[in-house]
């Protein structure tokens, strides 16, 4: 499965030999099910085979990982120089994409669940009102928390914390980026939590009236990611296909 990622077999033959090289092509088939991005794909397949370094190293096995190996491998990534390679989105990528390994595993029965608070102190200020104003008058449940808030703080963080000064194009700019390094599932998640935090920032009267309506719809039907037109090579196997030895044009 990972030769649908990588070509050169010195790297085919590292993914499969490390600590992670039996789970690796399982991986690789769920994040193309998902519909996550070429490019993505392979970050997070990359990342996945640099925990196992990491854990080789710590003297540790797959059926290890917990919170604290996970938290540890942060660390550790923030310091390596993997974290600097194709700019800071890999730090991104990385991070995000051995959650998803993690989760994997867990999936496949290699290792043990464990509960996560996402929701941290450190969140902003706004923010944490939002969550507030969501668990009381919502009802929202704890998944839906940090996934609205998760949402909340990094629109916060890219566009500045002073709202009135967001436009539609920044919102658009925002979510087209992140939908250009995410899966689709992960970009609807993200654009249904930034319109309900645009909504309650509206309600607030803390930002323009129209600004939820910037949050562009993504294509998620089943098939949207057909191509629009036939490749080159896909146009001269048709041609080649033809009986070009009779001039009639219908039998």
């Amino acid at each position: 499965m990972i030769e649908k990622y990588f070509s050169y077999p010195t790297t085919l033959r590292r993914l499969r030999a490390g600590l992670c090289g039996t789970h690796v092509d399982g991986f690789a088939g769920t994040l193309e099910k998902q519909g996550y991005a070429h490019a993505t794909a392979i970050r997070y397949l990359r990342a996945a085979a640099h925990l196992g370094s990491f854990l080789q190293r710590k003297g540790c096995t797959l059926e290890d990982v917990d919170g604290r190996l996970l938290e540890a491998f942060g660390r550790h990534f923030s310091r390596c120089r993997r974290s600097r390679y194709n700019g800071r989105k890999t730090g991104y990528h990385a991070r995000f994409g051995v959650k998803l390994f993690y989760r994997y595993l867990v999936q496949q029965g290699v290792c043990q669940s464990f509960q996560t608070d996402d929701i941290t102190n450190d969140l902003p200020t706004l923010v944490i009102a939002f969550r507030d104003w969501l668990h009381t008058h919502r009802g929202a449940t704890q998944p839906t928390l940090r996934l609205y808030t998760r949402g909340a703080t990094e629109l916060l963080h890219a566009l500045g914390e002073d709202v009135s000064r967001w436009d539609a194009k920044g919102v658009r700019a925002f979510l087209l980026d992140r939908a250009s390094q995410c899966g689709t599932e992960t970009t609807q998640k993200l654009i249904t939590a930034v319109r309900a935090f645009l909504r309650y920032l509206i309600f607030r009267g803390e930002a323009r009236d129209d600004l939820d309506l910037a949050v562009p719809a993504i294509a998620h039907w089943r098939l949207a990611t057909l191509p629009r037109s036939l490749s080159a090579q896909e146009l001269n196997r048709l041609i080649a296909a033809c009986d070009g030895t009779s001039s009639a044009l219908y039998p």
